[in-house]
């Protein structure tokens, strides 16, 4: 390690080389997360005491390039480290002040309109060595706004490059400036999220440059405002859903049908799982939806589940007209619905016919419980829980 150190060849390099070993032990392991255990420092920390104590250049190289990207208490150790050695007359490497001096160039956004799957923010940054490098968290709105990707380009100038040759007659995407401080709070935020989401499902390269991108967000000067994701009140739920079934794509359904049920779950799901926006949808939205959500998360009856092609498409309509998106768009997202249908029913009928669960909430909304109300929920489930018991004398 530490002769691969030593042949280490600029700032952005030595930055990498770091990034990527902070990222050989991230995820964290359930274990050390339950313990809340620091896995830079129980991990890191043998590495880079064993490193102080090889010392030469190659030790201090590799000290330093960790000392500066990694933000925890293994960075302090490091640091640390690498001013006994200079103390001790080991020298810097080439790069040694350069990375030191990381100079934020300007920050950009790439986003397109149509879907708004996501977005990608950029910062872009030179060590005065006549070097350029932009580094790009992408924000996933179909996650709940993890922070799924991160890629790294020569330049902002490469990217807007890219995206001219590439330009189509549909949905482009387009790179616009964005606030360094805004550009922080988004990435920390993004980054945050992934950190506490279980298996979350993140690029190849994403744990490699994680550090790195990090490094480059917390040079972003402020201010840094607080990001919230658009709330929509119980009110305004009802009132989308009841503008939904007066419309033309709607008006076939009846109000207290199983389409009318799933027009609600389409609004909560956006509402409550991505963000914050019902009427904004895509086909991956709709894979996410119909895969990932209804068939694993929603507790309802068979017929629930057989309406959701049906609803899906008319709600996908109205949404799209609403919205004002292309008719080409509409038709892709509503498209995705039938690819998918197949696979939600199947993990529909895979799972027993539901379970208890299933059941309970299929007894409940018979009953006629009010769901928003704790109370009646929790006693609905008590009488069920003692009808259970008696059952199964």
């Amino acid at each position: 390690m530490c002769a691969e150190a030593q042949q280490l060849d600029g700032p952005l390099e030595a930055e990498l080389w770091a990034s990527a070993l902070l990222g050989s032990w991230w995820p964290p392991s359930l274990e050390m997360v339950a313990g809340r255990r620091d896995p830079d420092l129980e991990l890191g920390g043998p590495l880079v005491d064993e490193l102080k104590r090889l010392g030469g250049p190659g030790g201090l190289a590799a000290l330093l390039a960790l000392g500066e990207v990694s933000e925890t208490e293994l960075g302090v150790r490091a640091l640390e480290h690498v001013n006994a050695l200079l103390a001790a007359g080991v020298p810097r490497p080439p790069w040694g002040q350069a990375i030191l001096e990381a100079e934020v160039l300007r920050t950009a956004v790439m986003l397109e309109d149509v879907f708004d799957d996501g977005r990608t923010i950029f910062v872009e940054a030179t060590h005065g060595d006549g070097g350029r490098h932009a580094i790009g968290v992408y924000i996933d709105h179909n996650l709940g706004g993890i922070a799924k990707d991160i890629v790294l380009a020569d330049s902002l100038d490469q990217v807007e490059e890219l995206l001219a040759a590439n330009a189509g007659e549909r949905a482009n995407p387009r790179l616009e400036p964005i606030d360094p401080g805004e550009a922080h709070s988004r990435i920390r935020a993004a980054m945050e999220l992934t950190d506490m989401t279980l298996e979350a499902p993140v690029s190849e390269d994403y744990a490699a440059l994680r550090a790195l991108a990090m490094l480059r967000s917390d040079e972003l000067a402020g201010p840094f405002p607080e990001l919230s994701t658009p709330e929509l009140s119980d009110e305004a739920r009802e009132e989308l859903r009841a503008d939904f079934l007066a419309s033309p794509e709607g008006e076939r359904f009846a109000a207290d049908s199983d389409a009318a049920f799933v027009a609600s779950l389409a609004i909560d799901f956006c509402a409550d799982y991505l963000d914050g926006r019902p009427l904004r949808w895509s086909p991956a939205t709709v894979e996410v939806f119909m895969v990932g959500w209804v068939a694993r998360k929603v507790v309802a009856d068979r017929a629930t589940f057989d309406a959701v092609p049906g609803a899906l498409d008319a709600w996908l309509r109205y949404a799209g007209r609403r919205r004002g998106i292309p008719d080409w768009a509409i038709e892709e997202s509503c498209d995705a619905v039938g690819a998918f249908t197949g696979e939600m029913l199947e993990q529909v009928d895979g799972d027993a016919g539901g379970g208890p669960a299933r059941e309970l909430l299929a007894a409940a909304r018979d009953a006629g419980v009010d769901f928003s109300d704790e109370e009646a929920v929790a006693t609905f489930i008590a009488g069920w829980n003692a009808r259970s018991g008696l059952d199964e004398r």
